[in-house]
């Protein structure tokens, strides 16, 4: 697969959502005070925004299909089975390793083994959702279509109504795709506005999030209403590119983990537990106190770094840094599919 060119302040944001995305997992109460509802507001949704941003249709719906198969069917094939073996293995030493009874305690979904791949079943059904509008609809028309998708969405999690897969998450987060790419199309990757008007804005938008923010959580369906669902997220994703944007040197730790993001996704559900146990045994006196949430935290990102050099030395292939299918979805390559 030929290297991509990268933006190294998009990297960075990336880096930024999956470092809260992780922070969320490792202690779910420290997002539940008024910062953590602002930090809620952008966590999952830039994601969605950051995606939308390199939309593009391909060579037909085939090809189309087989990139988005390559970047997130792929490894997230890979990630459900690494999270299968995970916890057959720790149910086999929790119950004294009967076979049967470890395999009683496997749910059926296996996405429950590792929750947060929800993200790529909703991110793949997104991009085909986008593609067949942006194919048969004009561009407004596609806009005004995903905004009464992400309602329909909206008003079936309000009736308490979910779809298979995902799909009403899908419909609810068509907003946050499109944003990203019409973004892309209004140039506003390349040129955003003055320094000071940046400042400003992300000024006033803390403010607004400061007051008004409320909890967000995608997965278990809880949403504000819906003009907030959408409104405060926009305003914190924009003022957020706008200010790294102007970050001329990213934190290359960030960006690190950033541009593999995916990686980091599907393999820190892992970690978390056995250190946060680890922790809790060496640091009992420090329960009551952010440290164990800290210093888990500090654990998992700095293991992620190895995890993400092993993944792209060995299984580059299933994590979305080579084509697992290339064109004519053939496995293997050839001068034809090299060409």
């Amino acid at each position: 697969m030929a290297t991509k060119q990268r933006i190294a302040y998009i990297d960075f944001m990336k880096g930024l959502c999956i470092i809260l995305v992780v922070a969320f997992h490792v202690k779910t109460t420290a997002f539940g005070d008024p910062y953590g509802y602002m930090l809620q507001q952008f966590r999952i949704p830039m994601y969605f925004f950051l995606s939308g941003l390199f939309f593009k249709l391909y060579d037909g719906f085939f090809d189309f299909a087989r990139k988005k198969v390559n970047n997130i069917i792929v490894p997230l094939i890979l990630f459900l089975i690494i999270g299968t073996i995970y916890y057959f293995g720790r149910n086999l030493l929790e119950s004294h390793f009967s076979v049967a009874k470890a395999l009683e305690r496997m749910p059926l979904n296996p996405i429950e083994n590792n929750t947060p791949t929800w993200f790529l079943v909703v991110l793949f059904e997104v991009n085909i959702i986008y593609y067949l509008l942006q194919k048969f609809l004009p561009r407004w028309l596609t806009i005004v279509a995903a905004l009464l998708l992400s309602a329909i969405g909206y008003a079936l999690v309000s009736a308490h109504y979910t779809i298979i897969l995902y799909l009403d998450i899908a419909l609810v987060a068509m907003p946050f795709f499109v944003l990203g790419s019409e973004s892309r199309k209004l140039g506003l990757l390349e040129k955003g506005p003055h320094v000071a008007v940046r400042i400003v804005l992300a000024v006033a938008v803390a403010v607004i999030l400061f007051f008004f923010s409320e909890r967000i959580n995608m997965l278990h369906r809880v949403y504000p209403s819906y003009f907030r669902l959408y409104m405060l997220p926009a305003l914190s994703i924009m003022s957020l590119l706008f200010l790294c944007q102007y970050i001329k040197r990213p934190v290359p730790v960030i960006s690190h983990l950033g541009r593999y993001s995916i990686m980091v996704l599907g393999t820190h559900y892992f970690l978390i537990g056995p250190l946060k146990a680890l922790i809790g045994k060496l640091l009992p006196s420090l329960a009551d106190t952010p440290w164990p949430f800290l210093i888990v935290l500090v654990l998992v990102l700095a293991l992620e770094f190895p995890v993400i050099y092993l993944l792209k030395k060995y299984l580059p292939r299933y994590t979305a840094q080579e084509e697992f299918f290339y064109k004519g979805w053939k496995i293997k390559k050839t001068e034809e599919t090299a060409a």
